[in-house]
C-alpha cells in the first residue's frame, strides 16, 4: 500500500508542479498531507487478494459534478493551500489498487497505467521516470468538453478497459 499510495500523491504532485500555482514551500506542505490522509482512509479498504474490491471508495476523483475531490480538499484545508491553486484538471480519476495506480484524465478517456508496482523497484529511478511519463501522457489527452458522470457505474473496475500501458 505504501508504495501505491507513494506512486498516487506523487502523480498528482508532478501535476500541481507543471500545472499549479504554488510555490515551492507550499508544494511540499500540500504533497505530505495527503500520504497520511490515504493511508487512512484506505486502510481498510485495502484487499491485496482482491484488488478490485473497493476501487472505487480508492479513487481520486474530480468532474463536472464534484468539482474537488474530497481527500485533496482536505489535504489543502489542512495544509492552508487553495484548492483551487492546485491547478489539476476539470475531470480526473485516479485509482489506488494494491499493485497499481492507473488514471483517466477525462471522463470520455481511456484509463491508463500510472504505475504497476511490481514492475518498479525503490531507489532505482524508475518511478519517477514511469510517473514523469504518466504526467506527460495526461498533458496530451484533450479534456471532454462533457462529463458522463451523471453515470457512477464506470468509478468501479476499469481494469479491463486499461488499453495502454507505460513500458
Amino acid at each position: 500500500m505504501k508504495e501505491e499510495i507513494a506512486a498516487a500523491v506523487f502523480f498528482v504532485a508532478r501535476l500541481v508542479k507543471r500545472y499549479g500555482y504554488l510555490n515551492n514551500d507550499s508544494r511540499e506542505r500540500s504533497a505530505a498531507v495527503p500520504t497520511s490522509l490515504l493511508f487512512e482512509n484506505y486502510k481498510n479498504h485495502w484487499h491485496p487478494s482482491a484488488p478490485t474490491r473497493g476501487q472505487a471508495y480508492r479513487c481520486l476523483r474530480m468532474n463536472r459534478v464534484r468539482l474537488q475531490d474530497p481527500v485533496l480538499q482536505e489535504a489543502c484545508e489542512r495544509s492552508s493551500v487553495r484548492y483551487e491553486d492546485l491547478g489539476l484538471p476539470q475531470e480526473l480519476t485516479a485509482w489506488v489498487d494494491p499493485g497499481e495506480v492507473s488514471c483517466r484524465y477525462s471522463e470520455h478517456s481511456s484509463p491508463f497505467c500510472v504505475l504497476v508496482v511490481d514492475h518498479c523497484q525503490r531507489g532505482d529511478g524508475e518511478l519517477s521516470r514511469r510517473i514523469h511519463e504518466a504526467v506527460e501522457r495526461a498533458s496530451l489527452e484533450v479534456p471532454s468538453g462533457s462529463s458522463s458522470d451523471e453515470e457512477e457505474e464506470g468509478v468501479g473496475d476499469k481494469r479491463s478497459s486499461i488499453k495502454h500501458k507505460i513500458n
